[in-house]
């Protein structure tokens, strides 16, 4: 069993449930899901990463002891404690950028990052390497939270525009929270595919 580790501070069960789901619906992987607390706009900054993380490792430490939990992904995109959780706990420990830098790496060689943050998450980034293309965001969309409002949608579709029309050949979920709002499944329905130039890829570890 995977132990989900949200960074979103929820007491919606579907929002906590919904990453979990998500791996069920499309790998048939049994999880648990966990928030850490008093993190209600999750991580989106230098100083919320710094508090979240000894709740993370502290949460992943929980997780480990109840024998259930095979390995534990911390969903986030920035990676955040993924080290220290690591040395922290005996079980595999996987971290969201890292996993989907990997895969969107294997698709195409021009990855468009996109997220809520000023920079590309780092382990991201540096995960990519010369597959980085660029990063895009909105002003609008800073916090997890945010995206739960009726215009978030349809700012990230002409974000995600901007960066195909300049030429990306691979989109990049720099945030979780995309998954939460089913991003790809709308970017589907408003984006043409031409045989293989385009990829809006979640960010679900490989297990």
């Amino acid at each position: 069993m995977l132990g989900i580790i949200r960074v979103l501070t929820t007491k919606d069960n579907q929002v906590l449930q919904e990453h979990g789901n998500r791996l069920t619906e499309l790998y048939g992987i049994r999880s648990k899901s966990s928030c850490i607390a008093s993190q209600p706009n999750g991580i989106y900054d230098d100083e919320s990463e710094k508090v979240a993380i000894p709740k993370i490792v502290a949460l992943a430490q929980e997780m480990a002891k109840d024998g259930q939990i095979d390995a534990i992904t911390i969903s986030c995109a920035k990676d955040p404690g993924l080290e220290e959780t690591r040395q922290a706990v005996n079980i595999p420990v996987f971290g969201a950028g890292i996993c989907g830098a990997h895969a969107a790496s294997m698709v195409g060689s021009k990855v468009a990052v996109v997220g809520i943050t000023e920079q590309p998450p780092p382990t991201m980034k540096k995960q990519l390497g010369e597959t980085f293309y660029n990063y895009a965001f909105s002003p609008r969309l800073r916090k997890t939270t945010d995206l739960f409002q009726q215009y978030a949608k349809p700012e990230l579709l002409r974000v995600i525009n901007k960066a195909l029309e300049a030429g990306a050949d691979v989109i990049l979920f720099a945030c979780t929270g995309f998954s939460t709002i089913r991003l790809k499944a709308y970017l589907q329905k408003h984006i043409e595919v031409f045989a293989n130039n385009f990829f809006a890829k979640d960010l679900v570890p490989p297990v």
